[in-house]
């Protein structure tokens, strides 16, 4: 097999791996799920029912995230719309154990050096 047949398969079994999923549908509710922040506290989604929440996936070591914290960006959009009852709900996007992946302790610490103004 040739590599432009090979890359060819690979590109056909992706398309349909991503064909197959299904979205959520908007206007419907998003699925619930359950999270422990870093102070040790529970929050799920279905606990902000009829509120506004904003999900924001972290990491502390992405270029992006660096780039719009360092420069101030995040915490003002936070710290606005927190301000209006929005909840802000920020979730390390390391699965425990990989690479990137902080303790709640890193978090509580990178939090308040960073002087960010999530619900958590």
């Amino acid at each position: 097999m040739n590599t432009k047949t090979i890359l060819i398969t690979l590109a056909s079994l992706s398309a349909g791996a991503v064909l197959a999923f299904d979205p959520p549908s908007i206007g419907n509710a998003a699925p619930d799920f359950s999270l422990t922040d870093a102070k040790g506290e529970p929050h799920s989604l279905s606990q902000y029912k009829g509120k506004y929440v904003v999900l924001e996936w972290f990491n502390p070591e992405c270029p992006f995230v660096k780039k719009h914290y360092g420069s101030g960006n995040m915490q003002k959009l936070q710290q606005e719309y927190t301000g209006k009852g929005v909840v802000w709900l920020t979730i390390d996007s390391n699965a425990p154990g990989t690479e990137g992946n902080i303790t709640p302790e890193e978090a509580q610490k990178i939090t308040a050096s960073w002087k960010t103004h999530q619900t958590a």
